[in-house]
């Protein structure tokens, strides 16, 4: 028996959403999917808790009857005995990864579990990369200037009528190492836009309209990972 679990922040909405989902689409399939077992559990869950309201009519408009979900709070022992982890966002995939080392390589966002495309760690390395070129740029420039900088200082304290002049050059020697770093920054920017698509759009406390948003999302993600074949991998 192969575990599938999928977890978002209180096993009330997206997690359990998925959940049914997955199950509804499995047993459609027939018995070629018999050693699957699916679950969902919440890194806040209350144990016991029912699915929310609207999340129970959104499934109800798709023939998935929800009504008996009862919510898990999320632990080590869940996170090791399933064989694959899908998370709503990338945060509570993070989450996951501090909580335990067992959880690093069945760990994905479902988004990226579905979109073969897009090579989430690849991403988060890069931006690690980035942000430490950045610091050691930091760091060589201030080892570089540092007399400079004490001159002005010293300058400053001594020359008072020029205290105004002294301050703009100051802050034109920070502004210039931070415009030698834009295009470094301007990366990281566009690599987190790619991860932000990556999070499934939480409508915790949002009208029933953006709970069939975050469905929409869900079951494409389910539907991509299943024509894909991906299930036939774990």
């Amino acid at each position: 028996m192969k575990k599938i679990l999928f977890v978002c922040t209180g096993n009330t909405c997206r997690s359990s959403i998925a959940e049914a989902i997955l199950k509804d689409m499995l047993q459609k399939k027939g018995s070629k999917y018999e050693h699957i077992h699916v679950e969902s559990a919440g890194l806040c869950a209350i144990d016991n808790d029912v699915a929310t309201t609207q999340a129970i009519c959104v499934m109800k408009e798709q023939g998935i009857d929800l009504s008996n979900h009862k919510s898990q709070r999320l632990d080590v022992d869940k996170i090791e005995e399933a064989d694959l982890i899908l998370t709503m966002t990338q945060h509570h995939k993070e989450a996951l990864l501090k909580l335990t080392s067992k959880a690093k390589g069945k760990v994905f966002t479902l988004k990226e579990f579905a979109l073969e495309n897009v090579k989430h760690d690849e991403i988060l390395d890069e931006i690690n990369k980035i942000y430490t070129k950045i610091n050691n740029a930091r760091k060589r420039l201030m080892q570089e200037r540092i007399g400079e900088i004490k001159a002005l200082k010293d300058k400053q304290e001594k020359l008072l009528l020029q205290i105004q002049s002294i301050d703009n050059a100051i802050i034109k020697w920070e502004q210039e190492i931070e415009e030698e770093l834009e295009d470094d920054k301007a990366k990281i920017i566009k690599l987190r836009s790619k991860l932000s698509k990556l999070d499934i759009s939480d409508p915790f406390g949002l009208p029933v309209d953006d709970y069939r948003m975050s469905a929409d999302e869900i079951r494409k993600a389910l539907e991509a990972i299943i024509e894909g074949g991906k299930l036939d991998e774990i």
